[in-house]
């Protein structure tokens, strides 16, 4: 009994560690989204109305792309994303779209890149 208690135990964990670490979560509300944890590469924004950037972690040689915000989309930047440390070409950030409004208080922290 020990061992399937520790057993279910261990599987909680594992899915929560997965799926409780969403760096999208779209919610319903007015096609609200947050990116948050870690950015992965081809992550779609484009139905996003609001974006909320919280905390996030950028992987180094990866570009936060934000180029297919939906028109009149509002970004906001709450939190810190940090990038990864690499020597590379770039962008850290590639934004684009029509009728954008950017604000917020975070900070993007490119670790000296």
């Amino acid at each position: 009994m020990k061992n399937l208690s520790t057993a279910l135990t261990v599987l909680a964990l594992f899915s929560a560690t997965i799926n409780g670490s969403p760096m999208l979560r779209q919610e319903a509300e007015a096609s609200s989204c947050t990116l948050s944890g870690t950015y992965k590469s081809g992550t779609d924004i484009s139905s996003c109305s609001t974006l909320t950037i919280g905390t996030l972690t950028v992987p180094a040689g990866v570009t936060l792309d934000l180029s297919k915000a939906k028109t009149g989309a509002n970004i906001k930047i709450s939190g810190t994303v940090t990038f990864g440390e690499k020597k590379w070409a770039g962008p850290l950030v590639l934004l684009g779209g029509t009728n954008l409004k950017v604000s917020g208080s975070g900070t993007l922290d490119g670790q000296g890149a």
